[in-house]
């Protein structure tokens, strides 16, 4: 006696695929979050990686050892401490910055009169050691503090011909002050103990402007010390005179 096999029928199907639609419209917005949490922590585990060999590198080199000569040339930036209308008047804070163009001149091997190159070096080569990916440092050397208020961290990787855009400035004590990275549509800003991703598409670089803007970029408000904080687009050369970046 041969069997026989029942099938589906139309309505059946119907019910199992309108099920299998409500179940998918009801998961798809949280596999969605899931994945933007997901793309920002590794965001900001890069970010605390980059920091850590930036802080690790300083401190081997003037702490262990010892190269008082190049401390002078490390730190030539000047860190604004107040927003006096007569520049002249500010509170200033001399600080180290590493940026792209740091990196890209490292990578380069390309010599310049810049005071602070030696250090960029060393900076750059820990960097290396740290990360095997190709983080590509750009093909035309530009500074992504000139992408402030004028343009978007999108744009400078585009014009610079990058996959990241980084901007670290360090103290004295070869401790990170500020540090910024755009990888892959997420800025991440470390600042004032914390790290903070921003992925709106018209995210952009502090460059000159006050630290607090980042926390409005990103739709939090920022702590009042930093409403006077800013970063020179100047600095200290060795003849005691101020010019520009590089």
């Amino acid at each position: 006696m041969r069997k026989k096999f029942k099938g589906f029928t139309l309505i059946e199907l119907i019910v199992v695929i309108a099920i299998i639609g409500i179940l998918a419209a009801i998961l798809a917005p949280t596999m969605s979050g899931y994945i933007r949490k997901a793309k920002i922590a590794a965001a900001i585990s890069d970010a605390k990686t980059i920091k850590n060999s930036v802080e690790s590198s300083l401190s081997a080199h003037f702490l262990d050892n010892n190269n008082p000569g190049q401390f002078d040339a490390a730190f030539n930036k000047m860190l604004y401490l107040d927003q006096s209308r007569n520049v002249k008047d500010r509170q200033v804070e001399v600080v180290g910055a590493f940026t792209n163009k740091s990196w890209y001149t490292y990578k380069k091997n390309i010599k310049n009169n810049g005071a602070s190159q030696e250090v960029d070096k060393v900076i750059a080569a820990g960097l290396d050691e740290m990360f095997s990916e190709d983080w590509k440092t750009g093909k035309n050397g530009l500074n992504p503090l000139g992408y402030g208020k004028n343009g978007t961290c999108a744009e400078y990787l585009k014009k610079d011909k990058t996959n990241f855009g980084l901007v670290v400035v360090y103290d004295a004590e070869c401790t990170v002050r500020m540090m910024q990275i755009y990888r892959k549509n997420i800025l991440v800003t470390y600042i004032n103990g914390e790290y903070i991703a921003n992925t709106n598409k018209n995210s952009h670089f502090v460059g000159t402007n006050i630290w607090s803007s980042i926390y409005t970029d990103a739709g939090y408000s920022s702590s009042e010390e930093l409403y006077k904080i800013s970063l020179s687009d100047r600095q200290i050369r060795t003849d005691g005179s101020t010019g520009g970046w590089y």
